[in-house]
């Protein structure tokens, strides 16, 4: 997963690139992963001791970070308020994935195809081609590191073509389904 990063501490505001990679299986409240942080690599080890509090084992060395979502709609955050030991630093996270699914509906005149945001295998196909689709309507389900993932029309539209079946693997990037 790659994700953008702005990380603030003190008056300063840095933007980093990040990406994580599992490596072997990845539970859900912890595991080993490879980060890549602005293009330098390494791994960690981390692990959910609490709600909201993560132990992070780099390069032998242990930290524990305390995340609070800012104020706002918090299932939907992307702020969030981030301690390790007596400092705090704000964090905005910019995932690349959502930005196909802001902006105004007049970007997105025209065919448009629904790419796979992750690797994954394909759950549920939810419609047809040739089908009218609402904005937010649920067009497909992919599958990745044992999560289902349901992906929305970005706006009002036509299914025109559907590249993918149900139990096939995609590839990020990969097209899915083409919306006129």
């Amino acid at each position: 997963m790659k994700v953008n990063l702005t990380l603030q501490n003190g008056s300063a505001p840095g933007d980093h690139e990040i990406e994580l990679t599992p490596l072997g299986n990845w539970p859900a409240a912890g595991g080993r992963v490879q980060i890549a942080w602005d293009g330098d690599t390494g791994d960690a080890d981390w692990g959910e001791i609490g709600p909201g509090v993560y132990s992070i084992l780099v390069e032998g060395r242990s930290y524990e970070l305390r995340v609070v979502a800012r104020r706002g709609d918090a299932r939907h955050s992307t702020a969030y308020d981030v301690s390790v030991g007596p400092r705090t630093y704000h964090l905005e996270v910019r995932d690349p994935r959502l930005r196909r699914r802001s902006g105004s509906e007049q970007e997105h005149q025209g065919p448009q195809d629904i790419l796979a945001p992750m690797p994954g295998k394909i759950v549920r196909v939810l419609v047809a081609e040739n089908q009218e689709v609402g904005h937010d309507q649920g067009l497909l389900v992919i599958e990745a590191m044992k999560m289902q993932n349901e992906l929305k029309a970005p706006r009002p539209g036509r299914v025109e073509k559907i590249y993918v079946t149900e139990g096939k693997g995609v590839e990020t990037g990969f097209k899915l389904v083409r919306l006129v």
